[in-house]
């Protein structure tokens, strides 16, 4: 407490300071020790000084009085960084890769009940939180034993299951014995329109045909259908929060159709969009998007490096600043992709296993071009055997901004990746929600965008993440085996736009990781119908920088109505302007459309400025100012 005291530098202006305690730090609250020591220091000596005096009190009221100087206090703006436990944004790497499965399937299905119609709220108690439960510490940092990881793995995969299997069963349908075998529906749960890659029911196809093709029933719009893997998949366009019907057809029926942009070498990779280049140790050396290079620094390629990882305390908690620089290429000897597909849906190359460490480890590198697609996707298979090492993967470029910019759950955080004094340089391994971008002067740049990783470093134009580490306390056998880490490489993008007349989207970096790794459902089963929607209760047709990251039932209380909250967050630092229609159902006669808080308190109505004739559908433009978090809600009665 004395400490704390000397430390305190505002005592001139207030006499306080908040000193939290407790036995351990689960929230178990202060031991009968605790007490009787607190209360002998109020009136104690230690070392010849009077030590500070003590009382008890609440958190609230030591900042009730501390707003009432606040006007006199000095005022801090930026991050406020914790120093400490870098290591939490990685250390077991399959419950933070489940906690992110399971958090995307929960979002998923509230996003399928919308879209059907479907506007009850999900039972908190069987679905939330025992997602929410699994956020406790230590488990989310990865600092827990062993037995809480193999329960709560195990948990979490069967509660992700439990969504998609739930959503799809939830779903509308009805039996017939006059559906097609080869008809099935694709869902969009993501509020905006984009090509995906689909995985299609085997028990779709027969066995008299070897090329198929999928087609829209409502667009008569026809694409191939590529074996992936031995599974068979089709390339679909889907608009935004809405179901869709396709059939499937062998190539017979009409010509076959192909993408003459999809080309694969042992050295390349191109879809038409994004041109990829790998050297002789199989890492990538160059790529241009759409054209214009991202600016890798000549001479250099991307590489997986090696780190000792020996921290000085909190085995599972802290990676220390020798991380830095201890290191070295994992990937020692030459490596030959060899080309796994070339279709018009995917392009693969793919290396043999590769030694990497001392103690066994091996790594297999896939790299991915999906078709309409402006990322390279990059899959990592790891057999990772290693004590006290930490597998990464960094960028050499020419970004040299004074900033690079890291996502957070709901906007980014800008920091600086020039190392010139003490706060910068501790922040060598830094936080982020799953992407990250490397800058020039004029925000041109390269992001890096991750499933489930979260541990990112972004100095002097090199942008590298965290992929495995290997600590030995309190779990011995902490990430030890089998991983398959998956990412991707892109240009960094601020915004929604259109990149050409065909109206293919480009999303902005924000909103990327949903776009990878958020899949579409695809509902088939035989003698059944699932109905479709192609027409969304939303529609949007601006969203500048707005991303809308999260669809759900409204909460609303019985007689106020029924319907749905969209979710969105300004993502560029910048103001910003959203317009989406809303449509009407035949079972109601009004719409609300008014913003809400968290707590889903009205803060404003919206009136619409124009209602379509033919569609009944009502248009909206609603401002959003930078670094805003705006959540609508549309109600139906």
């Amino acid at each position: 407490m004395s400490k704390i005291s000397r430390q305190y530098k505002n005592a001139d202006v207030h006499g306080e300071v908040l000193c939290p305690s407790g036995y351990g730090d689960g929230g178990g609250g202060p031991s009968e020790e605790q007490i009787e020591r607190s209360l002998r220091l109020q009136r104690s000596f230690i070392g010849g000084e009077t030590t500070p005096s003590c009382r008890w009190g609440t958190v609230d009221s030591f900042f009730q009085r501390l707003a009432l100087v606040r006007e006199e206090l000095p005022i801090y703006r930026g991050e406020l960084f914790l120093e400490y436990h870098r290591a939490v944004h990685t250390t077991q790497s399959d419950f933070k890769y489940h906690m992110r499965a399971c958090e995307r399937a929960l979002q998923q299905r509230e996003a399928l009940r919308v879209i059907s119609g479907n506007f009850t709220p999900l039972d908190m108690k069987n679905n939330w939180e025992r997602y929410l439960f699994a956020l406790f510490h230590d488990a989310a940092p990865g600092s827990s034993i062993n037995s809480v990881y193999r329960d709560l793995n195990a948990e979490l995969k069967s509660l992700a299951k439990h969504q998609v299997e739930a959503a799809i069963d939830e779903w509308p349908h009805y039996s017939s014995q006059d559906s097609s075998d080869t008809t099935f529906t694709v869902v969009n749960p993501l509020a905006w329109t984009r090509f995906s890659m689909v995985h299609l029911p085997a028990d779709l196809f027969d066995d008299g045909h070897s090329s198929y093709i999928v087609r829209s029933i409502d667009a008569e719009v026809s694409n191939q259908v590529q074996f992936v893997n031995g599974k068979p998949c089709a390339m679909v366009k889907v608009t935004g929060l809405s179901a869709l019907p396709f059939t499937l057809l062998p190539t017979g029926a009409e010509e076959e159709t192909k993408n003459m942009h999809m080309k694969a070498t042992p050295n390349l990779l191109s879809n038409g969009i994004v041109s990829a280049e790998f050297d002789e140790y199989g890492q990538l050396c160059s790529i241009l998007i759409r054209g214009e290079p991202l600016l890798l620094t000549r001479g250099k390629a991307a590489s997986f490096t090696l780190h000792d990882d020996n921290p000085e305390a909190y085995d599972a908690w802290d990676m220390d600043h020798h991380v830095v620089w201890l290191k070295d290429n994992a990937i020692t000897e030459p490596v030959t992709l060899k080309v796994i597909e070339c279709g018009p849906i995917v392009s693969t190359l793919r290396s043999d296993s590769i030694p990497i460490g001392s103690n066994g480890s091996t790594m297999e590198i896939e790299y991915q071009l999906y078709s309409k697609e402006d990322s390279l996707r990059v899959i990592v298979f790891v057999e990772w055997r290693e004590s006290h090492k930490t597998l990464r993967y960094e960028v050499p470029t020419d970004y040299c901004g004074d900033y690079a910019r890291f996502g957070s759950p709901f906007n980014f955080v800008d920091r600086s990746q020039i190392p010139q004094t003490h706060k910068e340089e501790g922040e060598w391994e830094v936080p982020a929600s799953r992407w990250a971008s490397i800058l020039n002067g004029s925000m041109d740049g390269l992001s890096i965008v991750t499933q489930s990783k979260y541990g990112f470093r972004a100095k002097l134009g090199i942008l590298s993440f965290t992929l495995l580490r290997s600590s030995t306390f309190p779990d011995p056998k902490a990430d030890q085996g089998k991983h398959r880490i998956q990412f991707a490489i892109t240009k960094h993008q601020n915004t929604f736009q259109y990149a050409n007349k065909d109206d293919d989207l480009i999303i902005p970096t924000a909103a990327k990781a949903d776009e990878l790794y958020t899949q579409p459902l695809v509902l088939s089963k035989a003698n059944t119908i699932f109905s479709s929607s192609a027409r969304p209760l939303i529609r949007f047709t601006e969203l500048g920088s707005a991303v809308p990251s999260w669809v759900m039932p409204s909460m609303c209380k019985i007689g106020q109505g029924q319907g749905f909250c969209v979710r969105l967050h300004e993502v560029s630092g910048a103001n910003t302007n959203i317009s989406f229609s809303i449509a009407s159902l035949e079972d109601y006669q009004n719409i609300i459309v008014e913003s809400v808080n968290f707590n889903e308190k009205r803060l404003a109505m919206l009136d619409s400025q124009s209602v379509d004739d033919e569609t009944m559908e009502s248009a909206y433009t609603l401002p959003i100012a930078a670094y805003k978090i705006m959540t609508l809600r549309i109600l139906y009665s």
